[in-house]
């Protein structure tokens, strides 16, 4: 396993490492998740899948009561508002 190290500008910044951005896939408008673990500070590349927003989404709307058929009228509402 690769060591790498970076400094931490007076803003907080860290670059990351080329090599390490290549591994991983990471680009300039990638996001990055950072999780406490002990007193280490685990860093990876933020994925957020459709199945977890929809997941969260359905969360949500069950909260605050929020039925498919209201929002696929309000849905439709829009459309037609937008189209003309």
């Amino acid at each position: 396993m690769d060591a790498f190290v970076s400094k931490v500008t007076s803003r907080g910044q860290v670059t990351l490492p080329q090599k390490l951005r290549d591994e991983e896939g990471i680009t300039g408008d990638d996001y990055v998740v950072m999780r406490r673990i002990g007193r280490y500070i685990v860093l990876g590349k933020a994925e957020l899948g459709l199945d977890e927003i929809t997941a969260e989404f359905s969360k949500q709307a069950g909260k605050s009561g929020l039925m498919r058929k209201a929002l696929l009228s309000e849905l439709n509402l829009v459309r037609s508002k937008a189209k003309g």
